[in-house]
């Protein structure tokens, strides 16, 4: 036996089977819901259904913009693997010593000799660079727009100051060849500018085996000069004999408006590693 009935807007059809309703109601914007019923003594019994045909509000999220692709675009509009990672996730509670910290959580990239400073960390995305004996291979590295990559194609992220880096963005697959001999990827620093209000703050963190980092960081806007200076001393013992590190790095960008739409950039980077062990 089949029962029709129409109530509002609700559309519902009715089957009696053997003292049982299956009942299926289909509401504007709502899923189909399926109902089991009983019949008690020929009264029937069912839970109130509250269902509306208005769709939940939707929560519109901030653009991101990305540059690893050579221009700027929204990461939904760029075909190609593009991963970026912000600048609160880079610097808030991480000891910023190793990329690796940053990295991590990103598919298809591989780290290995985060705590062997000597040799340099090594980076594989997606198996390009696996094969390197230390160092970084088949992988592009650029820093503020200049290649920290050197012409063999070897790589080196001592330099890369984390203290005072803005974003990290890791571009995955054959689209990194935009930057030449890069068929691995390219991993893309962009250390932050100053604001329009002038500050200084500094950081301490102190860890285990011998871990400390002292940094002192300033920027602000002066006229139409844009600055941001950024140090830190590093020193650490390291978990096993022959790994400690004593290390110091000076970060400076600067950037000079030019009218009507020009600017001129000078980043100036100062590292000094007078000791260090390898394990």
């Amino acid at each position: 036996m089949k029962l029709k009935s129409i109530l509002d807007d609700v559309n519902a059809d009715i089957f009696i089977r053997k003292s049982k309703f299956v009942l299926f109601v289909l509401i504007l914007g709502v899923k189909k819901v399926k109902l089991n019923l009983k019949i008690n003594h020929f009264v029937l019994t069912c839970l109130a259904v509250v269902a509306s045909n208005e769709l939940p509000a939707q929560t519109q999220m901030d653009g991101m913009v990305v540059t690893g692709t050579r221009s700027e675009s929204e990461v939904g509009d760029v075909p190609a693997s593009v991963s970026r990672i912000s600048q609160e996730e880079i610097q808030t509670a991480q000891r910023q010593l190793t990329l690796d910290e940053s990295l991590r959580k990103i598919p298809g990239v591989f780290l290995q000799n985060s705590q062997n400073f000597s040799q340099a960390q090594r980076i594989s995305i997606r198996g390009f660079g696996a094969r390197s004996s230390f160092g970084i291979r088949g992988i592009k590295l650029i820093i503020d727009g200049v290649p920290a990559t050197m012409p063999d194609g070897q790589g080196n992220v001592d330099e890369i100051d984390l203290g005072s880096a803005s974003s990290i963005e890791v571009l995955r697959g054959p689209s990194s060849s935009l930057y030449g001999a890069a068929s691995g990827g390219v991993i893309n620093v962009i250390t932050e500018e100053g604001p329009e209000q002038p500050f200084i703050e500094g950081r301490v963190s102190i860890g285990e085996f011998g871990f400390q980092k002292y940094q002192l960081k300033t920027g602000g806007q002066y006229n139409k000069l844009n600055y941001m200076i950024s140090g830190s001393l590093t020193d650490l013992d390291g978990y096993r004999e022959n790994s400690f590190l004593d290390r110091k790095s000076v970060n400076t960008k600067l950037t000079y408006e030019i009218e009507p739409k020009g600017e001129v950039s000078a980043i100036i980077n100062i590292l000094d590693i007078p000791d260090m062990g390898d394990p």
